[in-house]
């Protein structure tokens, strides 16, 4: 805080004090001792009813923070689980197949348990399924899932089992409409809870205390003020008391220190409360009354103690009670989950500073809720029905979002066999960024391209900064690698913050990198799978259904456009021999090699596949005959060239027959295109092989080879 801004509360500071010795000095000393011990008792008195409602907030706050951590955090992870069961391989091994897939996602809340409900109950938890209050109704709860889980986030509840209080999750699993059981997360209320919720508390409210009780009973050890607690030992007397009244708030006395107590219930999916958290915190304890000492002067100075009441009233509730109820109201709106809403509280030093503390812990929960929000928007992007290149681009805007910065790229070369790879950019000015330039760079883009690894620079040294570094603007980094189960993929890069880095930010890059390097292996395992799906194992031409469907497409085309369609069918010559003579490995290395020479002989545009055994087809959408003709007869030159080499030194030489149709031109549809072209092709077997035939217009084959 500057001098600027101090100087004025330095001089409120002044101005109280002052107005209050005026006021003791103006009086005789009766006055004084009367107004003192008057305004000291209301003071005292509003400090206590204060500190009872500062406990009552702090316990809401208790549980907030509990709830956070437990209930919400499981019901989270539960929608984000549920939207994932589906498309998990082995969905219906139950809970341990769910397990195994929570365990891939790195943003698993370690101490959670997962279960799975189905029509045999809980299945993949140690947890009975009888010992959890309310699991008959879990799909009764479950019924208001979907709505929360639509947002990204999900609502949870409390139960007790096997003595243990959980923070509970649950969401519906789905596939096609149809339901397949309840994803059941389990978070336990433990130590670690709530010493978090201590920890937090304690930045607002120093050596407070948090401790679960259930049944008058500590459910966990703890601390009681000063007075440490065994699990399962009966609380206090006064404790109890204060537990068990209308309002859950009071004074009492643990270990010989005055305490405020409050109490707030964890409660299950129907309201009942479950336990109960104690917050404990230090109280000021309200002094004797010092009223009796103005009775003698009272009637002689009845106008001056008035006035000075009124005086000493006024500024303590300038000062004092109002921002203390505004700082309380504070307290209400965060338990609320306001987190939002800032804290602006002038008052007295104490209280001031009171507010401050506060303040930066609603910015910390804030953080952290917005950094929780985000890795579950980011997670259910790329775990959605868009496209992988539109969600990786959606995950770079919000991952700039939360890390306040100004430049993002994702940057994952070509994998092999597919090709597949994505350079995906945000924020980076001037022209596209391409492979060839970040591979040529000798700067820090370079180095991460050829070699990803991890990176946090602040600010680039002259060496990180080549050309293409300089072009764009960058001037700090911080990179994750992209780690495939083999080998690195590629780099995510978040550049140009409007801010230092903090080590959350690595936290959140690592797991945004987990993620995206899930999403692109599984695009990439579905590339694979849909090439095994429409390609000959053997050539690596496409094969038979494809030819079918792809022919069929064309047809269509050629149709609506008028625009002529040729079809190749071609067959080795004497391929049985060859089988014969030497063998169905030499007859494999054959059609690779004619499936090769083919691929390397036609055009781009024109498509081969394999048609079966030894026969190959070539389809030329808008493709005359001559210029059909053309290719057959370069296909044909280039075949009988090739020879195949065997082991024994020996080589064995090829040649191919063709036969070849042109839609509209030759045929009148598009049925009996593959058997026109069969036609075509005995034919050319008739003729003596090793030529090429065409169907003229009229289905008569006509020779156009030239060997």
């Amino acid at each position: 805080m500057t001098s600027q801004s101090s100087a004025p509360r330095r001089a409120r500071r002044a101005s109280f004090s002052f107005q209050f010795a005026l006021m003791l000095v103006g009086v005789w000393l009766a006055t004084a001792l009367a107004v003192g011990g008057v305004a000291w008792y209301e003071t005292q008195h509003a400090r206590s009813q204060q500190m009872l409602q500062s406990g009552s907030g702090a316990a809401r706050l208790g549980i907030s923070l509990v709830r956070m951590e437990t209930a919400t955090a499981s019901a989270d992870f539960a929608c984000e689980l549920a939207g994932l069961a589906p498309t998990a391989a082995g969905f219906t091994g139950g809970g341990q197949a769910l397990a195994a897939l929570a365990k891939a996602d790195t943003a698993t809340v370690h101490g959670q348990e997962l279960l799975f409900v189905d029509g045999s109950g809980l299945v993949g938890s140690p947890v009975p399924a009888t010992s959890i209050p309310g699991v008959a109704g879990l799909a009764a709860v479950a019924r208001a899932a979907p709505a929360s889980c639509a947002s990204g986030r999900g609502s949870g509840f409390f139960a007790a089992a096997a003595g243990t209080i959980y923070g509970v999750g649950v969401a519906p699993v789905a596939e096609g409409g149809h339901p397949l059981g309840l994803v059941v997360v389990l978070t336990p209320v433990s130590t670690a809870t709530l010493n978090f919720a201590a920890g937090l508390l304690g930045s607002s409210w120093p050596n407070s205390t948090v401790l679960l009780a259930v049944g008058g009973q500590a459910s966990l050890a703890g601390q009681l003020g000063a007075l440490r607690q065994p699990a399962g030992a009966p609380l206090p007397v006064a404790v109890r008391s204060i537990l068990h009244s209308r309002q859950q708030v009071g004074d009492a006395t643990l270990a010989g220190v005055q305490y405020t107590v409050a109490g707030q219930g964890l409660t299950d999916d129907q309201g009942s409360p479950v336990a109960t958290l104690v917050v404990v915190q230090s109280s000021v304890l309200v002094g004797p009354s010092a009223v009796e000492l103005a009775i003698p002067l009272a009637l002689a100075v009845t106008a001056v103690l008035l006035l000075g009441m009124v005086l000493l009233l006024l500024l303590t509730e300038r000062y004092l009670n109002r921002p203390l109820r505004r700082l309380n109201q504070a307290v209400q709106r965060l338990g609320q989950n306001a987190y939002a809403d800032p804290v602006n509280i002038d008052g007295a030093e104490e209280v001031t500073r009171l507010a401050a503390n506060f303040e930066i812990m609603r910015r910390q929960l804030r953080r952290q809720l917005l950094l929780a929000t985000g890795r579950t928007v980011i997670a259910s992007t790329l775990t959605g029905n868009v496209p992988l290149e539109q969600a990786l681009a959606q995950v770079l805007a919000s991952l700039m979002n939360l890390l306040e910065a100004d430049m993002a790229m994702i940057l994952l070369p070509p994998q092999p066999p597919s090709g597949q790879g994505f350079l995906i950019t945000n924020g980076v000015p001037g022209p596209a960024l391409e492979w060839a330039e970040l591979e040529a760079s000798n700067g820090i883009l370079g180095q991460l391209v050829r070699s990803p690894q991890f990176l946090s620079r602040s600010h680039l040294a002259p060496d990180d900064r080549g050309a293409l570094e300089s072009r764009i603007g960058l001037r700090d980094c911080l990179a994750e690698p992209l780690k495939g189960p083999a080998q690195d993929l590629g780099v995510l890069i978040v550049a140009n913050h409007r801010r230092p880095y903090r080590e959350e930010d690595r936290a959140l890059c690592k797991t945004v990198a987990d993620q995206v390097v899930a999403a692109v292996a599984k695009s990439l395992q579905l590339a694979a799978t849909q090439r095994e799906a429409t390609t000959d194992a053997m050539t690596g031409l496409y094969n038979y259904r494809f030819l079918i469907s792809y022919l069929d497409q064309q047809v269509n085309v050629a149709e609506r456009a008028n625009t002529p369609l040729s079809v190749l069918m071609l067959d080795l010559d004497h391929f049985k021999v060859i089988n014969d003579s030497f063998g169905h490995p030499v007859g494999d290395r054959v059609l690779r090699a004619v499936a090769a020479q083919m691929l390397d002989t036609i055009r781009k545009s024109d498509l081969a596949a394999r048609y079966g055994g030894e026969e190959f087809v070539v389809v030329m959408s808008n493709t005359s005959s001559e210029d059909a003709a053309v290719v057959a007869e370069k296909i044909r030159v280039a075949v009988e060239g090739l020879t195949v080499a065997l082991e024994d030194g020996g080589a064995v030489r090829l040649t191919v027959s063709l036969g070849g149709v042109t839609f509209p031109e030759g045929t009148k549809g598009a049925r009996n295109l593959l058997d026109l072209a069969d036609r075509a092709l005995y034919a050319a077997k008739r003729g003596g092989r090793n030529r090429v035939e065409f169907l003229d217009p009229k289905g008569v084959a006509e020779s156009t080879s030239r060997g």
